[in-house]
């Protein structure tokens, strides 16, 4: 490695780029209800909640974007009172579980490969929206290989490279109305209990969003209606649909909200119950119902929600990668001088709440250099040799760990 390498390296860098006009103006909608939020009762803890309410914004970008490839099929029918088809994102059915009863039905949850470009993209659309309302300079570039995002203040000559690694917390069910579904059973026509379903009437037909609301300490069920996809071409109905919810529905976002909040302390073994279930990597239902089915490959039961759907920061996989590659840039990059100050670190949603004490607590605040002979102790190294942080920042919209000014000052949200 050269001098010159980090200025090539930002050479090769490009603006973020959304994949329709649509995703920018919905996260810019988002941002614009973040902030607007009344957080008068909170007081000194308004940033704390104002950071909870950029990650629950967050999560309905995605869910737009997953709402792209909703189809025919997929659906489940539920017949519990005024029957639904249900198009669910964890295992089960998302109605029944409210009372915790675990009914099984595949999800519709996208590969995790595609996950992590979908999320990726649109966190740096999100973050560069959160900083335009800021009103501070600071450019988000897409990076090549190592790093996947740099943001930049060339105002100042601040250039923050990073790995990105986000995934939602929950993605609210899609569902439909429905006739009560009938049988034939032994020539008579009997009520259907609940089983996978097409749903015949998809295009041109409303689509709404299953929202828990605390009713009498028990969870109800909410329906908004996000809208209506016109055919197979229409692939961007719940970006256009989402808007308009937030425009014409002033209760909908603080709904959504008091939901997600919630749903956030899935972290805890006691919430283990109702709307935990529709959280991402909730794992297997407990205890196992005695008709949840096995897993289809090895043993033990199938999962509501794996842990490859981990949110946020929280997949360990993740985590030890993302160690790798903040060192590995930290140690190419930062002992080269150049015109830029050189800081790295990493970029999330949701910061690691189950694994930070396991994985990153006794990383945080690790100092390092590089030197040719044995050292015990810093006194052996010479007086003007320089230390680096391992992280100057571990950065995520629910909370920020830093060793730097400037990376504290640029993620202030």
């Amino acid at each position: 490695m050269s001098k010159p390498w980090l200025n090539s390296f930002l050479e090769k860098a490009s603006p973020v780029k959304e994949r329709v006009q649509l995703e920018k103006i919905l996260a810019d909608e988002l941002i614009k209800n973040v902030y607007n939020f009344d957080l008068s009762s909170y007081g000194e803890k308004q940033e704390v909640e104002r950071r909870k309410l950029l990650a629950s914004a967050f999560d309905l970008l995605i869910a737009a974007e997953y709402y792209r490839g909703v189809s025919h099929s997929g659906w489940i029918y539920c017949p519990d009172k005024t029957p639904y088809l249900f198009y669910p994102y964890t295992n089960c059915c998302p109605r029944c579980v409210l009372k915790n009863v675990f009914v099984f039905h595949e999800s519709n949850k996208l590969e995790s490969g595609s996950i992590g470009s979908s999320t990726s993209r649109l966190l740096c659309i999100f973050l560069k929206s959160i900083f335009e309302y800021k009103k501070k300079e600071i450019e988000v570039l897409k990076s090549v290989e190592p790093v996947d995002v740099i943001i930049r203040d060339k105002k100042n000559k601040y250039v923050f490279l990073a790995e990105i690694k986000a995934s939602p917390l929950v993605t609210p069910p899609l569902c439909a109305t429905s006739q009560r579904l009938t049988e034939e059973t032994a020539g008579t026509s009997v009520e259907r209990g609940h089983s996978s379903s097409d749903n015949s009437h998809l295009y041109g037909s409303e689509i709404h969003l299953m929202i828990p609301a605390k009713k009498n300490d028990k969870w109800v069920t909410k329906y908004f209606n996000i809208g209506i996809r016109a055919n197979l071409k229409d692939e961007d109905w719940a970006y256009r649909g989402m808007l308009e919810l937030l425009k014409n529905d002033k209760n909908f976002f603080g709904e959504f909200y008091s939901f997600w909040k919630e749903a956030f302390s899935y972290c805890y073994p006691k919430k283990q119950q109702d709307i935990f279930w529709l959280t991402n990597a909730c794992g297997a239902p407990y205890p196992i119902p005695s008709d949840w089915p096995g897993r289809r490959r090895g043993g033990g039961f199938e999962t509501i929600s794996d842990s490859k759907t981990s949110v946020g920061l929280d997949r360990t996989d993740d985590i030890k990668k993302g160690i790798y590659q903040v060192l590995k840039i930290g140690s190419e990059a930062k002992p080269i001088t150049s015109d830029w100050a050189l800081k790295v670190g990493l970029i999330s949603n949701i910061h690691p709440v189950r694994h930070f004490s396991e994985y990153l607590a006794s990383l945080k605040d690790i100092v390092w250099t590089s030197y040719p002979k044995p050292v015990r102790k810093a006194g052996d190294l010479p007086s003007e040799k320089d230390i680096y942080n391992l992280f100057d920042g571990i950065i995520s919209l629910t909370d920020t760990i830093v060793r730097d000014d400037w990376v504290k000052q640029t993620f202030k949200f």
